[in-house]
């Protein structure tokens, strides 16, 4: 069951919290984007999405990325891209805001929708991969750690 989000919603799953800023309803679907701020240790699985391209925006913080077997750093007031079908992970070395946003949109949904279903990583991997797949998401590998890619 997919949960389509409004700007606005604000959703804390995994650690992370989420605010969707931009959906596809107000782009035509062209655009999604979404605030989010974490401590250290708090980062997603290594994935890819498909057919979405990817902007960070760093507000506050240091994150850590992995993007095709690089890993690099970036701090407030960096962005870093992603290219759709890249495979890549962060981890949040610093507490940490930034924006992500990816066109076309939709991830920005993501978040609630596991969220209300009460999965958990890693506990409920399995289903969440097969909910992450409606959403242009393609979990690939484990999440990465403070200490390194």
């Amino acid at each position: 069951m997919q949960t389509r989000v409004a700007a606005g919603t604000q959703t804390d799953w995994n650690g992370t919290h989420y605010e969707a800023l931009l959906t596809p309803r107000e782009t035509g679907g062209k655009f999604g984007a979404f605030a989010s701020h974490a401590g250290p240790g708090d980062g997603p699985p290594r994935h890819r999405h498909p057919k979405s391209d990817e902007v960070f925006v760093i507000l506050q913080g240091r994150l850590r990325f992995w993007r095709a077997g690089e890993a690099s750093e970036r701090t407030a007031g960096d962005i870093f891209y992603i290219p759709a079908g890249v495979e890549h992970a962060f981890v949040v070395v610093e507490r940490a805001r930034w924006i992500a946003i990816l066109s076309p949109g939709g991830l920005e949904s993501f978040f609630p929708t596991v969220a209300a279903q009460g999965l958990e990583i890693p506990r409920d991997l399995a289903e969440i991969k097969a909910i992450a797949a409606q959403f242009d998401m393609e979990i690939t590998g484990p999440p990465l750690a403070v200490a390194g890619p």
